[in-house]
């Protein structure tokens, strides 16, 4: 072998060991970078705005975005020129919009006690499986519950298949006044189309009381109370895209007094890839703890675990 090829093999040699070392050092730094993550609190969730929504996290180049991304404190996001996104910030459910080019870096403390969208996913899905939740084997109500900015809002609850209910909604204030009703019906059924002497729409910030029974029996098979905000409107309609949908879910559950129900009916029509991204399943185990549906609880805890599985 010549002097030319002995140091040209060795050359090879090297630049082998450097690209291993190369490897080896990135591979430890996604790791850390993972272990790091894992106990990071959530600063704010990014949304599309549009078809041309872009965002670069790290050191990745800027990619088109179509579900939520989950932004951890301290972590750099940038908006590349022309882009706009929707900021959710993750300790008050608010939503901005932010216009490229913009830089963006938001820091988080970790909370005292768990919190459904700023504590790591892992604690957060945790904290749901010690819950003790009531047994119930009737239908339980998902929509109106607590509090709810719809003064026409859609009725949903839990039917069983095959069943049809009467369904009356009352104003326990005045019980006088004729409540509105409907016979042999299946949910989601809209408040307007119930019959009534009354005007279509509810008063705002007025307490409601729904009873269903099953068709055809007397037995009363579910109620729940009901309170309209007080700053309610007759225009208020359910969004209708993905980024409005779940950001209603956040304001909802945002702060007390919860609109469980608003927040149910939102995250309810959301695509199937928008409820099992992380920010989907936190808002399904918050709303679901909140209406004790042990059957939504287990199945957002199901998609936790395969989120937590392919970090």
């Amino acid at each position: 072998m010549t002097a030319l090829a002995k140091n040209t093999r060795r050359f090879a040699i090297w630049i082998l060991v450097a690209v291993l070392l190369a490897g080896l050092g990135a591979i430890s730094a996604l790791l850390l970078q993972r272990k790091k993550t894992l106990r990071t609190p959530v600063a704010a969730y990014l949304l599309p705005f549009d078809n041309d929504s872009r965002v670069q996290l790290s050191w990745w180049p800027a990619k088109k975005i179509d579900h939520p991304l989950t932004l951890h404190s301290g972590e750099p996001a940038v908006i590349p020129n022309g882009a706009k996104i929707k900021l959710v910030h993750a300790d008050t459910g608010k939503t901005e919009d932010i216009a490229g080019p913009a830089k963006i870096i938001l820091q988080q403390k970790l909370p005292n006690e768990t919190e459904s969208l700023t504590s790591p996913l892992e604690e957060v899905s945790s904290a749901t499986k010690t819950i003790k939740l009531p047994q119930s084997s009737g239908p339980l109500f998902t929509s109106p519950v607590g509090v709810t900015r719809y003064l026409n809002p859609l009725i949903t609850w839990t039917a069983q298949d095959g069943k049809t209910y009467d369904i009356a909604v009352l104003d326990p204030a005045d019980p006088y006044v004729p409540p509105r009703v409907a016979t042999n019906i299946r949910p989601p059924v809209a408040l307007a189309d119930l019959e009534t002497p009354q005007r279509r729409q509810l008063s705002f910030d007025r307490n409601y009381e729904i009873i269903i029974r099953e068709s055809g029996t007397q037995l009363v098979a579910g109620e729940a109370r009901f309170l309209t905000a007080s700053d309610a409107q007759p225009e208020n309609q359910l969004p209708t895209t993905p980024t409005d949908l779940i950001a209603e879910a956040c304001a909802a559950m945002a702060r007390k007094p919860y609109r469980t129900g608003d927040a149910w009916l939102a995250l309810s029509h959301l695509p199937t890839d928008w409820a099992k991204s992380e920010l989907g399943i936190r808002l399904r185990l918050r709303v679901a703890t909140e209406l004790f549906s042990s059957t939504e609880l287990a199945s957002a805890n199901e998609d936790a675990a395969k989120i937590m599985r392919h970090r």
